[in-house]
């Protein structure tokens, strides 16, 4: 979704470009010749599909048509990136409805990979949503099952079949981030069991409220831990 946004950010700044190129040309082809508008764009017209450049605007007119061709890439970039959005949300739909009572994990991070990690090696079905191609494409060779999608996106939930899930986990890097998470999460199956990532402490109740039903703040468990393993050490 992200890409195809960025895609239509190029090929709308594109065609800006070209409009506005056509329009000088236009206008000086018409000062020039002493004709109107629309005969000025008639002469543009013909210029371009004939490549003949040789009026005193030539440079203009060619350096309009090499734009043209940069103005064909970003659409063909938009095309295939909108393909992808549509067709591929349909696919990882069609993959998410083959699970049941499994357990999804938004966010394939380090922490993300570590909890996928650990429910797999206790039998259970893991199915992870990550945003990043890269981060996605290595899961995958983990051997992990992946969505590709934003989990701030409700439809990742709608993807990942989170009505016929056990639990969900939120090991996205912000918390306004895992806020959102919960919030759909629970939009699409109220009664879903969530334990969610925290970075700061004054955010666990808020967490709380949104419907999360664990709340881990890992710089405190790992604290926790180094504390207990230095005891163990001493006895």
């Amino acid at each position: 979704m992200d890409q195809m946004r960025e895609n239509g950010q190029k090929l709308l700044i594109a065609a800006l470009v070209l409009i506005v190129i056509f329009i000088v040309i236009t206008i000086l082809i018409s000062e020039d010749e002493k004709i109107g508008f629309t005969a000025a764009v008639s002469t543009v017209a013909v210029a371009l599909e004939t490549f003949h450049f040789d009026s005193n605007f030539g440079i203009l007119l060619l350096f309009f048509s090499l734009f043209m061709g940069v103005f064909a890439v970003y659409l063909l970039e938009f095309m295939i990136s909108f393909i992808r959005s549509e067709f591929g949300g349909v696919i990882y739909m069609a993959k998410g409805l083959r699970f049941r009572n499994h357990y999804i994990v938004c966010g394939g991070g380090r922490i993300g990979e570590r909890v996928g990690s650990l429910l797999r090696e206790k039998g259970k079905k893991v199915l992870i949503i990550e945003n990043d191609d890269v981060r996605a494409m290595e899961l995958k060779k983990l051997g992990f099952n992946v969505i590709k999608e934003n989990s701030l996106d409700e439809r990742a939930f709608k993807m990942a079949n989170t009505s016929k899930a056990i639990g969900v986990f939120a090991a996205l890097g912000q918390d306004v981030d895992n806020f959102i998470v919960v919030l759909n999460a629970k939009e699409v199956n109220k009664n879903i069991k969530i334990i969610t990532r925290c970075n700061l402490l004054k955010n666990v109740n808020k967490f709380k409220e949104l419907g999360a039903d664990e709340v881990v703040l890992p710089e405190i468990v790992g604290a926790d831990r180094m504390v207990y393993l230095s005891d163990k050490h001493e006895k």
